[in-house]
């Protein structure tokens, strides 16, 4: 009797990962229940997926709103050497920072920030988005002004400077997020949220 033919695998969307779900439930829980009122456990819990998995991807309940921009900013170090090797070599160090700033805004998908920054009310977030927004300003700052150092600028200038590019990134992705972000560029909205600051850096 000749072999059964193999099972067919379905066509469709791919299986999401642990990560995906997770970050999907807390988007939802936040809507239904508010920031404050929604627990980990809840989260863990709608996602199907243990505690230890969540910790395994994200160290606390407020990392699932910036997940997809700590992942795009994790590249920016590799993007400054990138941009200083390439072609805004001869331009100057602002160049390779504003260059830098692109390449993370290009790779940033909206995700679970982008709900944030335009649900913030109903969600109970305002506070949290705050403090949350500053932390993450302030690491980019830092990482922009260990670079316009190590490149020769004053370490003064270098730290209001990193301040300054920081600050529009941040900027940018919340008028990007209340903008409509799948529908808007956010590297439209970044080139003009540095254009005040061009000339921060040499």
């Amino acid at each position: 009797m000749p072999a059964s033919p193999p099972p067919q695998r379905s066509a469709g969307r791919p299986r999401a990962s642990s990560r995906e779900i997770l970050e999907e439930a807390a988007g939802e829980l936040f809507l239904e229940r508010g920031y404050a009122a929604t627990s980990v456990a809840d989260i863990t819990a709608r996602a199907g997926v243990s505690r230890n998995t969540f910790f395994n991807y994200f160290g606390a309940k407020s990392d699932l709103l910036w997940s997809t921009f700590d992942a795009a900013v994790s590249s920016l170090p590799d993007a400054l050497i990138s941009a200083e090797a390439g072609e805004t070599r001869e331009q100057g160090v602002g160049a390779a920072v504003r260059a830098a700033l692109r390449h993370v805004a290009r790779d940033l998908a909206p995700g679970n920030v982008a709900l944030a920054f335009m649900q913030a009310e109903p969600m109970g977030l305002t506070d949290e988005l705050r403090r949350a927004a500053a932390v993450r300003a302030s690491d980019v700052a830092g990482v922009l002004a260990t670079f316009a150092q190590a490149h020769g600028v004053d370490p003064l200038r270098a730290e209001v400077a990193g301040a300054a590019y920081a600050g529009a990134l941040v900027a940018a992705v919340r008028a990007w997020s209340r903008a409509g972000a799948p529908r808007t560029s956010l590297l439209d909205v970044l080139d003009a949220a540095l254009e005040p600051v061009r000339d921060a850096l040499p």
